[in-house]
């Protein structure tokens, strides 16, 4: 089969490699789509993502969907041809976190496309991906290869909701409108949140925040802008941060309403200083919110039951032969999703 392996920063290779062995709680998925993640773009940039240095060339992708070429033992629950989207996280399932159904925490964790474990976890830019069966969801026949990787992301999005509480009613600010931000406020915006307020660098992406599901934008370089916006929600109930940015992260504990909630989704890279005192004059609940646990059937039941349209988030689709174009154009600051297709009939 073909397979797309980092090599180092920038440094993509397309090889011919053998088709997986198979465990036997596993299935062989021919891999239909894959969506290019913030995750990919770190390693395809510096060659890592933050900490996870690789320990051998590998294979990114993890927002992935196919169907079944070798059921191996699950053939009555998979059948061969069975479309599925694939949860790429593989805890231990022995832990005390998992345990206790907080499989997103296990220290053991392996991931798709990651190099948080040595060696790195192979993820799905190549035709065939083994995975486990349990881990495989069988989407509807409407349902496109192409919007069934954004059971993913969209995964993530419905934990940080989850961590903010009951989002209904509420005057909410989103702090980043890249895909998870533009995720979270359309799932914000499906469980009932009164003024959604979207705030980001790039003014494409905040018109296109504009026309799904925000009610105010907010340009983070203007100072001002983020004034009248808070000023016109009389600050805000619920803040997620979604953008990775030290700035938006401290706005957040500015902005907050007494007695609000605070959810941290997007990863800080540098040290922050943070008015923590904040936390404790304004009785505010702070949140962090990583990956997801027991969201993928509800991400799945939402997008079957076309609640949300996830596919007018593609900026771009390429074939997987263009994969280093793919990701060249997912650096672009108007791109909000790239969607690599890797076979016919999406």
């Amino acid at each position: 089969m073909k397979a797309f392996f980092l090599y180092g920063a920038r440094d993509l290779r397309l090889e011919e490699t053998e088709l997986p062995s198979l465990k036997p709680d596993e299935v062989l998925v021919r891999v239909g789509a894959t969506g290019i993640c913030g995750s990919d773009i770190h390693y395809y940039q510096h060659g890592q993502n933050g900490d996870f240095i690789p320990s051998r060339p590998f294979i990114l992708g993890h927002e992935c969907a196919g169907e079944i070429f070798d059921a191996g033992n699950h053939g009555h629950r998979l059948p061969v041809g069975t479309r599925v989207a694939i949860d790429p996280s593989d805890p231990c399932r022995n832990c005390h976190y998992c345990h206790n159904g907080r499989f997103n925490l296990c220290p053991d964790m392996r991931y798709y496309g990651s190099a948080a474990v040595t060696p790195p976890v192979d993820g799905s830019f190549r035709d065939f991906v083994p995975a486990r069966a349990d881990n495989c969801h069988i989407i509807p026949d409407d349902m496109s290869l192409e919007a069934a990787a954004f059971l993913e992301p969209l995964s993530v999005a419905l934990e940080g909701v989850r961590q903010a509480g009951n989002v209904a009613g509420k005057r909410i600010l989103i702090t980043g409108a890249g895909p998870i931000g533009q995720l979270l406020g359309m799932v914000a915006r499906h469980y009932g949140a009164e003024t959604l307020v979207v705030s980001d660098l790039r003014p494409s992406a905040l018109n296109l925040a504009s026309q799904l599901w925000a009610d105010i934008t907010v340009l983070a370089s203007d100072p001002g802008d983020m004034d009248k916006a808070a000023q016109k929600c009389n600050d805000f109930e619920i803040i997620i941060e979604a953008s990775g940015a030290g700035l938006a992260l401290r706005t957040a504990y500015e902005r907050c309403r007494p007695g609000g909630t605070i959810v941290q989704l997007g990863v800080q890279t540098d040290e922050v200083s943070l008015p923590l005192n904040l936390v404790m004059l304004k009785e505010l609940t702070v949140r962090g919110s990583f990956r997801f646990a027991q969201v993928f059937d509800k991400a799945t039941h939402l997008l079957a039951s076309h609640k949300l349209d996830v596919r007018s988030l593609i900026s771009e689709r390429v074939d997987l032969v263009d994969l280093t174009r793919g990701f060249e154009s997912a650096l672009s600051p108007n791109s909000i999703k790239v969607v690599v297709n890797q076979t016919d009939g999406q």
